[in-house]
Order: structure tokens, then sequence, then C-alpha cells
């Protein structure tokens, strides 16, 4: 592994990039959603390299600067019918964004004419330069540009570090209580988004008229999500780990969703005391929230002060085991 004070000034610096573009949403994104997924996907990747075999010197390093270069990708380019385009691996085609200020990565992109390239190949780009600059050896740099060019669909016969990074970034953003939390998000700003003029504000109606938003959302739009998620992405996923750890993740949710439709009919105890109040508190907070520093003030501030349930209790440690990767 390598010592802690370069994977700490990586870490610094991705933290630093991020922080050069303007707060706010792009595509189904914000801000402070990066840091947070890299994270993440850091501890699962190295979950699922130890499970699989391959160097979890490379993979962490691939983890950490896998979206290196995120906030580049602006909003899907269009067609005239409205309709994204793609580009010609099948991905979706993104705007440039540009950053408010410059750093090391920044100055790379220029250097290197980067703009116009999806986040994985730019971003493999940029991460060889970056610990070559370090002194890493020449093959730990090119294993790592690899893994985060593969990182989006790794192709026949990759190597173990790339599999591990892909289906690490696959899960995490799709599957499973973080997902979740995400999902809670997205939902809420695309309310805002594309509420009629006679609709009321999105606070408004979480405050005057909960249970208009909550009934249909956890009866019918989550099971729906989750569904669409078994069906989409486990068949994606290419190693048992992988698939045994995201059909656990799914069954969680599921859990989850019963239990939110049952504390629907004692709404007043478990907006409260109950998961009602742990998703509650998530939509409360969704100013360019951090799904971690919203888990940690549930998991310290908010179980030891209220009299949660032991189902409340259990969806945080889930939560936050699921954030390290352990689950």
């Amino acid at each position: 592994m390598l010592g802690s004070d370069v994977v700490g000034e990586l870490d610094r610096l991705l933290r630093e990039t991020y922080a050069l573009w303007e707060p706010g949403w792009v595509t189904f994104n914000w801000r402070g959603y990066t840091y947070d997924h890299v994270q993440r996907v850091r501890g699962l990747a190295l979950n699922l390299c130890a499970r699989e075999g391959g160097s979890a010197e490379v993979v962490d390093l691939a983890a950490i600067l896998h979206d290196i270069t995120k906030p580049y990708d602006g909003e899907y380019v269009l067609d005239e019918k409205g309709n994204r385009l793609l580009d010609t691996q099948g991905h979706w085609r993104n705007q440039v964004r540009q950053p408010t200020g410059a750093n090391e990565v920044t100055a790379l992109y220029e250097t290197l004419g980067l703009a116009g390239q999806l986040h994985n190949e730019s971003g493999a780009t940029i991460a060889t330069h970056l610990l070559c600059r370090r002194g890493l050896d020449e093959s730990t740099c090119a294993q790592v540009a690899t893994a985060i060019r593969d990182h989006l669909q790794p192709p026949a016969g990759a190597a173990i570090e790339s599999v591990c990074l892909y289906e690490a970034d696959t899960i995490d953003a799709n599957i499973g209580l973080p997902a979740f939390v995400r999902n809670i998000y997205i939902n809420l700003h695309f309310r805002d988004a594309r509420k009629r003029p006679e609709d009321p504000p999105t606070e408004v109606l979480l405050r005057e008229t909960p249970l208009e938003f909550l009934r249909p959302y956890i009866a019918e739009n989550l099971p729906r999500w989750s569904e669409g998620k078994r069906r989409d992405f486990i068949p994606r996923l290419m190693t048992a780990s992988a698939r045994t750890m995201a059909l656990a993740r799914l069954e969680r949710l599921e859990q989850t969703w019963a239990c939110l439709r049952e504390e629907l009919s004692n709404y007043g105890v478990a907006s409260r005391e109950g998961c009602l109040a742990v998703v509650l508190h998530f939509m409360a907070h969704r100013e360019e929230p951090s799904i971690a520093a919203e888990t940690d003030y549930l998991a310290n501030v908010w179980l030891p002060s209220n009299g949660a349930t032991p189902q409340a209790c259990g969806m945080i440690v889930h939560l936050q085991r699921e954030a390290t990767g352990v689950e």
C-alpha cells in the first residue's frame, strides 16, 4: 500500500478540485455529492478487491482519482427533439462545464487539451500525470489509468482492478441505502424543477401535507426504483462478490420499504422516532447536502437524543456500513 502521505495528498487535491466549481445541480448530481461518492467507492472497491484478488494499491488510487475530472461533465447534449446524444461508446455526451478557479488538475486539463472527453478518459490521463509527478512507478501509473478508463464499462478480459472499480462505482450510485438517499434528493430536486405554478413549494408540501408526497413515493416509486435496479444493474455485475453484496443491499432496501409503508399508518410517532424520521431528516437537509455529514449527524446526535425505534437504528447502522463498503 502507498504511504498515507501520498493518499492524503491526493484526497486533499480531490476536495480542492471539486470546490472550484459553482454549487448546484448538474444532471443527476450536485456539487457536494461526488466527493462523498468517491469515499464510498474507495471502501467498496477495496472490499471487492480483497475478495476477488488484485492490487489494493492500484484499486485505492484508481478509486480516489476515478472522478477527478467529473465536474467538467456538464448538462447532457440534446438533439433537436430533446433526446440525449450518445458518444461512440454508448455513453451520454456532456457539455463542458468550466471551473471558477484553477489548481494542478485544471492546469493539466487545459494544457493537455482534454475538453470534450468524458471523465473516464480525461481522468485516466490526469491520473497518470498526477501519479508520475508523485514518484509512482510506470507500471502502477498505467494500471491505475486503465482502471479509471474502464470504470464506466470494462472490456472483456479487463483486469480485476478495473472490474472492482466498475462494480463499486455501479453499486454505490444505484444499489443500497446511500443510493436511496441520493434518490430522495433527486426526486425532490426534479419536483422543484417540474412542478406546476399552482403546486405548493416542496418545503411547504413536506411541512403541511407530507403524506401527500410520502404515500406515493414510498408505496409506488421506491419499489419500482429498486426493482428497476435489480433488473437493469445486477446483470451487469461481473463478479460473484459484487452480485452477493448488491443482492443483500436490495434485500435491505425492500425491508426498508416495508417498514416505511407500515409507519405511514402511525405517521405522528414514526415521523419522530422511526425510519420515516430518518427519511424526513434527509428531505429537510437538501441544500448542497453531504450524505456523509447528515448520516454522521443522525448516528451521533439524533440517535442518542431520541427514542428511535430499532428499525430506525438499524437503518442508520446499515447506511453507515454500506457507506464504508463493509456491506
